[in-house]
């Protein structure tokens, strides 16, 4: 796995789900994401990718929600959206269906 953790984040930057697969980034560092995000929307400079000292942020948005994968090795960025936009597909396809509250605990398996 090259991903470090995955993080799905409210529009205000609070952790709704999260799994850290290698522990190497801190985990206080995806507080950090959501300034940065921000800052960089509010410069007209917003970007899917944000590099710092600790960690790349790989990020989508998806009804107000981001989903963000963070990693410090040099990664197959192409691979890290793809499994970012599957995560919203299988979460969007339980939300229609009304299965959210099961297939949450499911989500949270699939992702360790």
């Amino acid at each position: 796995m090259v991903l470090s953790a995955i993080y799905i984040l409210d529009a205000k930057g609070k952790v709704l789900i999260s799994r850290n697969y290698r522990g190497d980034v801190e985990p206080g560092v995806i507080e950090r994401f959501i300034g940065l995000a921000t800052d960089r929307e509010d410069e007209g400079q917003l970007t899917p990718l944000i590099r710092t000292d600790e960690a790349t942020f790989t990020y989508i948005k998806h009804n107000n929600l981001y989903v963000v994968a963070t990693t410090k090795k040099n990664s197959n960025v192409a691979m890290i959206f793809s499994l970012l936009h599957k995560i919203c597909a299988v979460c969007c396809a339980d939300c229609v269906t009304g299965e959210w509250r099961s297939s949450s605990t499911s989500l949270s398996l699939s992702l360790s």
